[in-house]
């Protein structure tokens, strides 16, 4: 292989090419014209469906393969046969592209430093082998998880299509919950950065494993945030009481803040917005460390009060939002628990 400044790459830039093979699978042998035209789609069709998947444009370089072509060829089917039109198409693959190009950095960065932790020498050559033999695998599993997500998504996702007029944005009632840590900018004055790497991981490794366990859905993570769905109020609830209760080893508590609303949500791309988003994030601003704050339309679809102790808070303004009215929620504590036996 030549560099740009003609001189031969050396073994680690070989070895990494090796590395790319391998997650390719197929060797790029196309130009961006040629791999239209295997499609049957000019550059000008082309190229968004390219850039909609996350990729930089690479010039003349022959950078496609023939998987590349065949995905093409794929899009363009469903658009020619009616099966979906061009925006939704292009909504599809941008959203593939948004996701797995996270999950694959996250990947890498696993990767990246678990070898640099060891405590021999590192060869790249032999890291090309070993991702030759557990890729299959890995695409495998990455395809299963997928297809169980699918399928659990499906409930929540089309359970109100054909009830009512609902725009195609819509869905129906869901609570929204955020939780972050309070004091963050200051943790990340006093900790050290693999100290700060751990907390935040345990966070959000934590609070994935909750959210999933009642039900619920993880949207997104932002290092010291978490946003969830849940379908009911009582889940959204039982998952807040948990994440107060997270914790990292050999670390001062985690003090979360957390802000729960229930209403109509607008999805967009895996994500959601709207006015119910709003009003949960603002409870999470407001809220003091280590608490909950709940909507008056939480507080009202919460079925099991008899967990809960509800003090309601006088309504106070928010940027925004006017005046916003709250409710602290706390668990209730077993008072029969506490009394001493008899002697």
């Amino acid at each position: 292989m030549i560099d740009d400044d003609g001189a031969a790459s050396g073994p680690r830039e070989r070895a990494l090419d090796s590395i790319r093979a391998v997650a390719l699978g197929d060797p790029p042998v196309f130009t961006r014209e040629e791999v239209a035209s295997a499609a049957g789609l000019t550059l000008d069709q082309a190229r968004p469906y390219w850039r909609a998947m996350g990729f930089a444009d690479v010039g003349e370089a022959r950078a496609f393969t023939a998987a590349d072509a065949q995905a093409l060829t794929l899009l363009a089917g469903w658009v020619d046969a009616g099966l979906l039109d061009e925006p939704t198409t292009m909504e599809v693959v941008r959203s593939l592209g948004q996701t797995t190009s996270r999950l694959a950095d996250w990947q890498v960065h696993t990767l990246a430093r678990v070898l640099s932790e060891s405590e021999s020498p590192v060869d790249l050559n032999e890291v090309a082998q070993e991702m030759a033999g557990i890729l299959p695998g890995l695409e495998t599993l990455l395809l299963h998880v997928w297809r169980r997500h699918l399928a659990a998504a499906i409930g929540a996702g089309l359970a109100f299509v054909g009830d009512e007029p609902q725009g195609p944005a819509g869905m129906g009632e869901a609570t929204v919950g955020f939780a972050d840590i309070a004091g963050f900018t200051r943790l990340t004055r006093v900790l050290r950065d693999d100290e700060l790497a751990q907390m935040v991981q345990a966070f959000e490794t934590g609070a994935a494993d909750i959210v999933a366990a009642h039900g619920a859905r993880l949207v997104k993570t932002l290092g010291d945030e978490v946003m969830f769905v849940a379908e009911r109020a009582d889940d959204a609830l039982a998952i807040a009481e948990e994440l107060h209760e997270l914790s990292v080893a050999g670390q001062e508590p985690l003090e979360l803040r957390i802000g729960l609303a229930t209403g109509r949500l607008v999805t967009q791309m895996g994500d959601f917005y709207g006015a119910t988003v709003n009003r949960a994030s603002r409870l999470t601003a407001i809220a003091r460390r280590g608490s909950t704050l709940i909507d008056p339309a939480t507080e009202h679809d919460v079925v099991d009060r008899s967990r809960h102790v509800l003090r309601h808070l006088a309504p106070r303004p928010v940027r925004g939002m006017g005046l916003v009215r709250a409710t602290s929620v706390s668990r209730r504590r077993n008072r029969d628990a506490e009394r001493p036996e008899p002697a």
